[in-house]
């Protein structure tokens, strides 16, 4: 199946083009490559040491990441209740995490762990659905999207957070390619999933296409995608989405994992460097 298929490239196949994008700053230039500026958020600065972040040139409001893992992102949105000290610790702990050795994801072993500033996106059309920007996951195969997973009410380290945002509770829905609401292919238990469809997103046809040059020269990769504004933008490429977590119902990993031919994948040539 999908699953089966996936640990075989980690294992077997010439991740590099894997880990360049995987890396969440190097990723931009090969967005820029295929075209995709306009999608980019604004850089403010990438770091080695967060000691080396100056917080005085940044804007009142941002996003800090790490550019290696997952679960690296801190909120800013408003600098003033920001403390620089405790921020410094946290990402220091962030960038001494070797993100992937337990999950045997080697495409993360050796990105440069760097911190990145990048500007605060804010989805004034859309807050009423989600405490966060809405998620949408494009699951692609052979550069075809197969699934989409909208996520919602994201929880993310935050400072300036409202009352709302923190009381608010993670959704996720999966969709078809016509935007039907399909909950049956989904494993997360029902209260975790959206009761109702979402609008589809006005730039939904720009998202797909996006996501076939995106996708292209991989045998399987997630494009992650956000409509702000009515406008779209990159979020990042996951290659090995949970360390390949069970999303999907099995009849769906089935049938993306028929899709994915290893005959014509290029082979790893160099051994696994920790």
């Amino acid at each position: 199946d999908y699953n089966e298929k996936l640990e075989w490239l980690k294992i077997y196949s010439d991740t590099s083009l894997w880990t360049e994008c995987a890396d969440k700053y190097k990723v931009r230039k090969y967005i820029h490559n295929c075209g995709f500026d306009h999608i980019l958020t604004e850089l403010y600065g990438v770091w080695k040491a967060p000691d080396e972040i100056d917080f005085s040139v940044l804007p009142d409001k941002f996003v800090l990441k790490a550019n290696h893992g997952f679960g690296k992102t801190m909120v800013v949105r408003d600098k003033s209740q920001l403390n620089i000290i405790q921020t410094r610790r946290t990402l220091k702990k962030w960038l001494r995490d070797r993100y992937g050795l337990m999950t045997f994801e080697p495409h993360h072993w050796n990105i440069d762990r760097r911190i990145i500033a990048e500007e605060l996106l804010q989805d004034d059309f859309n807050k009423s659905l989600s405490s966060s920007l809405i998620d949408y996951k494009f699951w692609c195969v052979n550069g075809e999207p197969e699934v989409v997973v909208t996520m919602l009410n994201r929880q993310n380290v935050t400072v300036g957070s409202s009352e709302d945002q923190e009381k608010s509770s993670f959704k996720a829905g999966a969709y078809d390619l016509n935007w039907n609401l399909r909950p049956e292919i989904l494993t997360d238990a029902p209260a975790r999933q959206t009761d109702a469809p979402l609008p589809k997103p006005n730039c939904f046809d720009e998202m797909i296409r996006i996501c076939k040059v995106l996708s292209k020269p991989f045998p399987t990769v997630r494009v992650d995608l956000y409509e702000v504004n009515n406008r779209v933008y990159f979020g990042e490429l996951t290659f090995t989405p949970g360390g390949n977590k069970n999303y999907f119902s099995d009849e769906i990993f089935l049938k993306m994992g028929e899709k994915i031919d290893l005959s014509s994948v290029k082979l790893r040539e160099k051994r696994f460097i920790i």
